[in-house]
């Protein structure tokens, strides 16, 4: 593994294999994460749970701490009424022996927002851009991570654009072109380019005014202070020049972010002091993800375990259960977006011949278990298409529940399905085209006969 450090960061040089194509990536390492115990915070830890976990379960937090303490889902959450949340959380304080005044927040995982392992390659090379710029690459990694990972077209409700989630107005005042057909804000190296000069301008240069009026000292490279930075480029320099006045410290550090957590100040309010905790929580998991196979990266886990498995040597029964822990790999890749739908069905074809062979190897009256055709049941598939929707792979959702009408001919509720994700992605069923074809056909016969 080839890696370089640049003052309290370690630039770690990394191969990242695709379904298509295998890279040198370059990603950013600050092992001050754990030597200071960021990565052991209640709230960073929280925010891993929920940054990795689907928005069909929620977990039920002490407000304060961020403390996990129930698991509830989504759906029956949602469906209760107000009285019944309230009643709900005075029975979880009871049962966590916590004052009833307690104030308990719900949140709900946000896994399909944070794509994270689409943007490795955008990493890498806005980097590189960070650089270029004189500006701290660190934010480039960081700001990739948290803002819209994943989503280069992504517009949020107050109008930030594109990776780097840029405002409008700024943008334009660092030359990036918008119009009603066009956006600079999407492409990468020209929005790395302004995040990095609007970082050194307006966020870096502002918090150190801020911290020499007090005396408190610090390193550009200390990670409160570029978490203080972080919270400048996300609530503007002026509210956290606000929170500062407000707690009136005397240095920085751990200590001083905790109280952070807990301030409201102007525009600065509860999402401004998750954005750190989410800055945080995605380091760690991103250093997870890169740090997990060494000096590789593997976006396609199914290539990696098939590419290890081996029939021989297994009993039939071990090389079924193998396999189909490889299938279940190639689901996650599928929904993860490191795959097509025609990858990831050539690579079940595959493994559907090897099932075939092991089953030559099994008593008669299991080898129906060993063959059953893939998907392995209409509810099985139902739930991968809708974590497809969920992310809004409509087209994959369709392609993937047509599969299983094939399979299970006549099913309504399979054709409900495939019409809500038609309709999600502005299609129209070919069954309500022709209903609707043959309907108005026969109204205008109707009218004829007036």
């Amino acid at each position: 593994m080839k890696a370089e450090t640049i003052g309290a960061t370690q630039v770690v040089v990394k191969t990242v294999i695709t379904s298509k194509d295998t890279l040198r990536l370059n990603f950013l390492r600050d092992s001050s994460l754990y030597k200071e115990g960021w990565d052991t915070l209640a709230q960073a830890r929280f925010w891993r749970d929920v940054i990795s976990m689907t928005s069909d379960s929620c977990i039920i937090n002490v407000a304060s701490c961020r403390k996990p303490i129930h698991v509830v889902s989504r759906s029956v959450w949602m469906n209760q009424s107000e009285p019944q949340k309230t009643s709900f959380k005075d029975s979880v304080c009871v049962a966590n022996c916590l004052d009833s005044a307690t104030n308990l927040y719900v949140t709900a995982g946000k896994g399909e927002f944070y794509e994270v392992k689409k943007t490795l390659e955008d990493i890498s090379k806005a980097i590189t851009v960070f650089e270029e710029q004189d500006c701290d690459p660190w934010y480039a990694q960081a700001i990739l991570l948290i803002e819209s990972p994943g989503k280069k077209k992504a517009k949020s409700y107050v109008g930030a654009g594109g990776p780097f989630q840029l405002m409008k107005s700024v943008a334009k005042r660092y030359g990036l072109r918008i119009t009603k057909t066009h956006d600079d804000r999407s492409d990468l190296e020209k929005s790395a380019r302004v995040a990095a000069r609007l970082l050194k301008v307006g966020c870096i240069a502002n918090v150190k005014k801020y911290l020499d009026e007090r005396g408190i000292v610090y390193k550009e490279t200390d990670i409160w202070f570029r978490l203080l930075v972080l919270h400048a480029y996300h609530a503007g320099a002026g509210n956290v020049h606000c929170v500062i006045n407000t707690l009136n410290p005397s240095r920085g550090g751990v200590d001083l972010f905790l109280q952070i957590w807990q301030t409201t100040c102007g525009g600065f309010k509860n999402e401004s002091q998750n954005y750190s905790q989410i800055a945080l929580a995605s380091l760690v998991n991103f250093d997870a993800l890169v740090q997990q196979d060494g000096d590789t990266v593997f976006l396609v886990q199914g290539d990696k375990y098939l590419k290890k498995y081996h029939r021989k040597g297994l009993k039939p029964w071990e090389a079924y259960e193998s396999l189909t822990n490889i299938l279940h790999h190639y689901e996650q890749d599928f929904i993860d977006d490191m795959i097509s739908y025609d990858y990831f069905m050539k690579r079940v074809n595959a493994i559907r011949k090897e099932y075939t062979y092991i089953a030559s190897a099994i008593t008669n009256s299991d080898k129906e278990i060993v063959l059953r055709k893939y998907p392995a049941s209409e509810e099985h598939v139902n739930l991968l298409a809708l974590e497809l929707s969920k992310r809004q792979r409509y087209e994959d959702a369709v392609k993937l529940l047509k599969l299983n009408l094939d399979m299970n001919p006549g099913s309504l509720a399979l054709q409900d399905s495939i019409d809500r994700a038609m309709r999600l992605s502005g299609t129209k069923s070919p069954v309500k085209q022709a209903n609707t074809r043959a309907g108005g056909s026969s109204r205008k016969s109707y009218k004829g006969k007036q």
